[in-house]
Parts: structure tokens; C-alpha cells; sequence
């Protein structure tokens, strides 16, 4: 039935900016990134196939999709340049194509194109963000520590086997060092109010179950829970960080 649905979607229209209204809430706030919605949608659908998580994963995908086309959408009304709107319109081609394969049924075979595709996003969405202006320092940390959250959660779902196996798992490796380096970073980071550092420490709580996750047999049913959960603190976090003076 997901399934069906989906590819009903697909043949409706892949990505249409003029059909969508700002009006439209999605179940994530616009502000997480298109980065970090572009990591999470592939690890949600890389869960559909288990049928604990297929609703979860699903409605987690869908969320996804309308907060990344609703982001991209305001970012494309406001971009500061020609270089940024340049990114920008090209991230919205490559977005087509991975709704395309978001569309179809999750397999050992699509991961790498699922890889290959994440990581193209991931990189234009970074080419077409906006100056950093008066944005606390601590509050683009932060959006990091979302992205990260979700991009270690999708190598450890996606990991190919064979060629390139070797080459995902260093990048997981990186990616889960860095996150943990950001978190020091940011709980050391002075000026940071009493909630601020409650929900730090319990970051930290949080990422342990992660990370034993994606370290280990990389199952999709406590990969995608600890992912979620994290991903829920991680949100209140950045809130706290962009009201932090710059």
C-alpha cells in the first residue's frame, strides 16, 4: 500500500515550488536545515522495508519531504546572491531525482545511488546557505550537530557491501567523531544558560544509544528510534544556541 501510494505521488508530479503554500505546517519546524531533512529522509526511508518502523519511517519521510520543499522554497525567495540562488536551483534538480528514487522500493541495490545522491545534496545545500551575519557561532554548531545526527544514522543503514564498504564506514567513523567533538564544543562554550546545558548533558545521553547503533550490527529499528529521539533534543538545542548573543 506504502508503496502504490508513493509511486501515485511520483506520478503526480515530483516537485512542484509554485504548488506550495508557506501556509502548510509539516510535522519538523523549517528552520532544521535542508541539509539535515535531506539525511533524514534516506534514513527513513531506508526503514520502510521494516514493518515496526514502516509507519514511523513513513510519516517521518513525508514530514521531511514538505519541511525540505517548504525550506528550499523560502531560501530561493531570499537568496543574497546569484551564486547562492545558483546552488540553490540546483539543489532543487537534484532533490527531483532523489524523491524519484524515495518513490521506489528500498534495496541493497539503490543504497549507493542513495549515497551518492544524500552526499550531492548534503554539499549544495551547504553551497547555498545563507550568510552567517549576527547568527551565533553556537547555533550553526548546533545545526551541524543535527545534520551529523542524521547523516551517521543513514551511512549505518546504507552501508554498501564490496566496493566502497571500506570508504562509507571511514566517512561514518569521521562523522561520529565530529559530532562528539562539536557536543565537547558546545558544552564548554561559555555564556550558555542553565536549560541550554540540561539539554547538552542529556544530548549526550542520548547519543550513547546511537552510537552503539551505528557502531554495531546497524539495525534499522534501534538506529531510527535513537536517531528520533536525539534528533528531538538536538532541535531544542539549536532553538537555545540562535537566542545566545553573538
Amino acid at each position: 500500500m506504502i508503496n502504490r501510494r508513493r509511486a501515485l505521488g511520483a506520478a503526480l508530479g515530483l516537485f512542484s515550488l509554485s504548488g506550495l503554500s508557506l501556509a502548510q505546517q509539516p510535522a519538523v519546524t523549517c528552520t532544521q536545515g535542508v541539509g539535515m531533512l535531506s539525511q533524514r529522509m534516506g534514513k527513513a526511508w531506508l526503514c520502510l522495508p521494516d514493518m515496526a518502523l514502516a509507519e514511523r519511517a513513513e510519516a517521518v519521510l513525508r514530514a521531511s519531504e514538505l519541511g525540505f520543499e517548504q525550506q528550499l522554497l523560502q531560501q530561493l525567495q531570499k537568496a543574497a546572491s546569484p551564486e547562492q540562488a545558483g546552488s540553490l536551483r540546483a539543489l532543487r534538480r537534484r532533490y527531483e531525482d532523489y524523491k524519484a528514487l524515495l518513490a521506489s522500493t528500498p534495496g541493497p541495490e539503490t543504497h549507493r545511488e542513495l549515497l551518492n545522491t544524500a552526499s550531492e545534496l548534503l554539499t549544495l545545500a551547504q553551497l547555498g546557505s545563507a550568510p552567517r551575519g549576527s547568527t551565533p557561532w553556537q547555533a550553526h554548531l548546533a545545526a551541524r550537530q543535527r545534520m551529523l545526527s542524521q547523516r551517521v544514522a543513514l551511512l549505518a543503514l546504507a552501508a554498501p557491501s564490496g566496493p566502497g564498504a571500506d570508504a562509507v564506514r571511514r566517512e561514518r567513523q569521521a562523522a561520529v567523531y565530529e559530532f562528539e567533538a562539536g557536543l565537547q564544543t558546545l558544552r564548554r562554550a561559555p555564556g550558555g544558560t542553565e536549560v541550554l546545558r540540561e539539554r547538552l548533558a542529556r544530548a549526550e545521553t542520548l547519543w550513547q544509544p546511537l552510537r552503539s547503533a551505528v557502531t554495531g550490527s546497524g539495525q534499522p529499528q534501534p538506529v531510527f528510534v535513537a536517531s528520533e529521539q536525539l534528533l528531538t533534543v538536538l532541535d531544542e538545542i539549536a532553538t537555545n544556541c540562535q537566542a545566545l548573543a553573538a
